[in-house]
């Protein structure tokens, strides 16, 4: 943990005043180029110009916060191969339907450690494979934070907390505890001051998690994601109104809409009007995160996927958002103009 702190103390002023653009935050990582949430992947985010670099949050058997997407380990792991007899029923989404597979919380770190989450994205993406991807392991936050801290933003997402409430695990409390542990005054230092913006943002589907996060560790600025997921929020959070915009505001930094959900510039002024920062998720293009494409692929516009992923990105940036979520770093700031800090590795 001291050396963590002194990682965050030395957080660097940066050339560029990103207030001037939209930030761009980094969706699981550089997650196109490289398996998603490893730090690998975290790492070419920041190469390739990333603000914010996104973390989702699952909590293991013995309550450590470890950044990964799903609550089941199998896509992105050989966890059904390690542990054979391990495979579990559960309902994460609260849907009356448990599902088999090999769920975070059924195992320790240690156990979840010896996982390799990184060949799956060679298997997926022949043309993008990298022999540095086999066996890369599953961080922790605090090994997240360590990598990132001193170079980028962090933009932390609670998931699944209502189910994980209810095996026992309080994410909310632990993810309060881990940054409270750390030195606040280090993380809201120089970077904060050099640009504005929050060196820490907490976002969740959630509005209770994010009411319960104002209580106990209310410094924090929280993002409300749309639709929210309480299931009687789902249908009337999926439209932009001044009314929700009013509603969120009363106790959120910004939202994340899901991007379909901002149909002209007039749903980012609803917003806006309240106060609220617009970061909409997740500029990707047709790819989809189990499976890429190369940039160079001609779809059936007749562009290539760079191309539309640009302009997809450029429509919406016309629209007046304060930042959003990508795969692909690099494409946004083909798109917007960039904070680039080095040139990239190869890329698909």
């Amino acid at each position: 943990m001291a050396i963590l702190l002194l990682v965050l103390c030395a957080l660097p002023h940066q050339a560029v005043n990103i207030r001037s653009r939209p930030v761009l935050i980094a969706h699981r990582g550089a997650s196109a180029y490289a398996p998603e949430h490893t730090l690998e992947a975290y790492a070419l985010a920041i190469r390739q110009g990333a603000d914010y670099v996104e973390q989702d949050l699952q909590s293991t058997k013995d309550g450590v916060l470890i950044c990964f997407h799903d609550a089941d380990l199998s896509r992105t792991t050989n966890a059904a191969a390690v542990y054979p007899n391990s495979a579990t029923l559960r309902d994460v989404e609260k849907t009356g339907i448990p599902k088999q597979g090999w769920y975070v919380v059924d195992f320790t770190l240690a156990e979840i450690k010896r996982l390799d989450a990184g060949s799956w994205f060679n298997r997926a993406n022949p043309f993008a494979a990298s022999k540095t991807y086999t066996g890369l392991k599953i961080p922790t936050l605090e090994e997240a934070i360590a990598l990132i801290g001193p170079r980028a933003r962090l933009y932390i997402e609670m998931k699944h907390v209502a189910f994980y409430d209810s095996v026992g695990k309080d994410m909310v409390g632990a993810l309060a505890s881990v940054l409270k542990s750390l030195d606040k005054s280090s993380v809201a230092g120089s970077a904060g001051r050099s640009t504005g913006l929050p060196p820490i943002l907490i976002q969740s589907f959630s509005k209770a998690s994010l009411l319960r996060l104002r209580a106990v560790a209310p410094q924090y600025p929280r993002i409300q994601l749309l639709p929210m997921e309480e299931p009687d929020r789902r249908i009337d959070t999926m439209l932009v109104t001044e009314k929700l915009a009013r509603e969120i505001a009363e106790y959120a930094y910004g939202v994340g809409p899901a991007k379909e959900m901002l149909t002209s510039p007039s749903d980012v002024g609803a917003f806006h009007h309240t106060g609220l920062k617009v970061h909409p998720y997740t500029f990707r293009g047709s790819t989809v995160a189990s499976k890429r494409e190369a940039l160079s692929t001609v779809e059936a516009n007749g562009k290539s996927l760079g191309q539309n992923i640009v302009e997809e990105i450029r429509h919406l940036v016309e629209f007046g958002i304060d930042g959003g979520f990508t795969d692909y770093p690099d494409q946004w700031n083909e798109a917007v103009g960039g904070n680039k800090r080095s040139a990239p590795s190869s890329q698909p």
